[in-house]
């Protein structure tokens, strides 16, 4: 019995092949096919021996469909013939079962197979059209007019919905790529300034040091000299090393809040940004520890918060600057523990170097809101002065 709960389980929690919702959520839209199940119940025995087995091929069709992308234009036609044979038999309240057919096209991988299904629902729409002008007149039509523009419009939406998805899942492969080429370019940047500068300031040491060698028995004042030429060079060699990694790790609040609404406008979150750090005469410490907290808080806010909009605020006053970053994202339990709270962490380690403070504030559904805090006049923890 455990066996088949835990397969009948599998089997409704399952998922189409190009994802979206378990199957669980497209069985529970089979409940309004009680209406044709009941219309058809009050018809005569004979026509009920052909209604109801059709009833199941639609919703076999139905299902396979949502399961099985190959045969998804398959139960997109089968359905229509479904719908076309009740409504030209029976009467035109058939025509709503028309909804379980969109879904499905909508569902469809190409548009030339969604065209083709178009065509096969405007086609049933113009006959049934031409049976009850015959027939009945178009008085019963009028009222399946809303429900029958929805069915036309639905598939595109899901089309247009999934397309989306898609373009979005490529712009952030795209982005992913264009990081990776970036950290590639800086890579070979940072080997030609070794090769360029460092290579050759090496070379230069390591031939005045064997010259030196060679004169320091009968040319000592000559050897001496050499020597004091390698101490200059090796100098010289220490301050490119310090000019190369300064310039590896010079991050500024200003860059890093241009870099902000560029990867917000990519996750397609909106961005609103109050006040205009630009305007604050930031010493290199504090700017380099504002803009590192900045990016890790914005990179949080894309892989965590699942947040429609940011607010980034910058204030200053006559004793401290003041950064927050606040989304209306799901926010979080603060007890939990994960990488989050791993980045909270990295990010009070770097704001303790200017006596800076981070303060966090999250729930669940309410989103979170960061904000850290640096005075403008700090202490030094050795000298006892101020900077």
């Amino acid at each position: 019995m455990q066996k088949y709960l835990h397969d009948l389980r599998r089997f409704i929690m399952k998922r189409p092949p190009e994802g979206g919702p378990p199957i669980f959520f497209m069985l529970l839209w089979l409940v309004y096919i009680l209406f044709p199940v009941m219309a058809l119940a009050e018809r005569p025995p004979e026509e009920q021996w052909i209604g109801f087995p059709l009833i199941i091929l639609f919703i076999v069709s139905y299902i396979t469909g949502h399961l099985s992308k190959g045969w998804r234009i398959w139960a997109v036609i089968i359905q229509l013939l479904v719908i076309g044979y009740f409504s030209w038999r029976y009467d035109e309240s058939f025509m709503y079962m028309g909804f379980f057919t969109a879904s499905l096209v909508g569902m469809l991988p190409s548009l030339r197979q969604i065209g083709i299904a178009m065509s096969g629902v405007l086609l049933l729409y113009g006959m049934e059209v031409w049976h009850y002008e015959e027939r009945n007149g178009l008085e019963g039509l009028y009222n399946l007019l809303p429900a029958m523009v929805a069915v036309l419009l639905v598939p595109f939406v899901m089309f247009i919905g999934r397309r989306s998805r898609v373009l979005r899942a490529q712009l952030e492969l795209a982005n992913d790529e264009i990081a990776r080429l970036s950290i590639q370019e800086e890579r070979q940047r940072i080997s030609r300034e070794l090769h360029d500068t460092l290579g050759h300031t090496l070379t230069m040491i390591t031939l005045k040091s064997e010259l030196a060698e060679k004169l320091i028995v009968h040319h000592p004042d000559r050897a001496k000299q050499e020597i004091r030429d390698v101490q200059l060079t090796s100098r010289a060699a220490l301050k490119q090393v310090r000019e190369l990694v300064t310039g590896m790790n010079t991050v500024t609040l200003q860059d890093e809040l241009s870099n902000a609404k560029r990867i917000l406008a990519a996750a397609f979150i909106t961005i609103k940004v109050q006040g205009d750090p630009a305007s604050a005469s930031l010493s290199p410490l504090i700017d380099n520890m504002l803009g590192m907290c900045l990016r890790e808080a914005v990179t949080n806010v894309v892989k965590h918060s699942e947040a429609r909009q940011c607010v980034i605020e910058w204030a200053m006053t006559p004793d401290q600057y003041r950064l927050a970053i606040r989304d209306n994202g799901v926010g979080c339990d603060l007890a939990d523990k994960g990488p989050a709270h791993n980045g909270l962490r990295g990010m009070q380690e770097r704001l303790n170097l200017v006596d800076g403070k981070l303060d966090f504030k999250s729930a669940k559904g309410s989103g979170s809101v960061i904000t850290f805090t640096v005075p403008r006049v700090h202490s030094s923890s050795k000298k006892g002065g101020s900077t």
